[in-house]
């Protein structure tokens, strides 16, 4: 596999180093409460503080970031920008349908806790749809490099909307990035499969997969699912 270069080692650092705190913030049960009480420099509480408000979107941003360097290095740096324009463009419309009407999703509305909102969704959702697919679709290929298109989209639908569905608890429950008029509906998680599962299906680019043994699919994926665990278990 081609040596990846500065600029792929500084993103992935980040994201390791940034994941570890947000999973010590996590098990650690820490929040800005209790963090003004403690008996520590100013200056650490004040950056204590700022990681609790700002940690969870700059976490997306270098999960975000990690994915479209991965995409480039595996397609090619236009195909990857064209990939995830597409993404971002088409999830920021049905969330934004989402939040305003109720289909297809079910009916919730976000917070302001999860970065700035644009109209009615934050800027870090579509980023996150980004992540959840376009891993999704790397992490098929790679364990499973000759399937058709068609089983090639069910199968990533199928691993995004179990992405989702380990996701709800902590984001609705514990972080209150959005929250359902009724609880977490089942038309949501059907959403999840349809949608991605057409991303997939009618936008993906070629089935050119250089490097499969490139680990940041799964690293992404697989260390975000473990704070939303720590998160609801710990």
């Amino acid at each position: 596999m081609k040596k990846w270069n500065r600029l792929e080692k500084a993103f992935f650092g980040a994201f390791l180093f940034w994941s570890v705190m947000g999973l010590i913030f996590t098990i650690g049960h820490i929040t800005p409460g209790n963090v003004a009480g403690w008996t520590i420099p100013a200056w650490l509480r004040q950056f204590i503080q700022l990681c609790l408000q700002y940690g969870d979107p700059l976490l997306i941003l270098l999960a975000f970031a990690n994915t479209h360097l991965h995409a480039a290095r595996q397609w090619s740096p236009k195909v990857a920008r064209r990939w995830g324009l597409m993404v971002v463009a088409c999830s920021f419309g049905v969330e934004t349908l989402g939040a305003l009407t109720g289909f297809p999703f079910g009916v919730y509305h976000y917070t302001d806790r999860f970065g700035p909102l644009l109209g009615v969704v934050p800027m870090t959702i579509p980023l996150a749809w980004h992540v959840v697919v376009t891993n999704a679709l790397f992490v098929v290929r790679m364990a499973a490099p000759y399937l058709g298109r068609l089983k090639e989209a069910a199968l990533g639908a199928l691993l995004c909307t179990g992405y989702d569905f380990i996701l709800e608890p902590f984001a609705t429950t514990v972080k209150r990035y959005w929250i359902w008029s009724s609880g977490i509906p089942l038309s949501n998680f059907v959403a999840w499969f349809v949608i991605s599962g057409l991303l997939l299906w009618f936008l993906a680019p070629t089935h050119e997969t250089r490097f499969r043994r490139d680990p940041r699919p799964w690293v992404v994926l697989g260390v975000t699912v473990l704070i939303f665990l720590a998160g609801r278990w710990a």
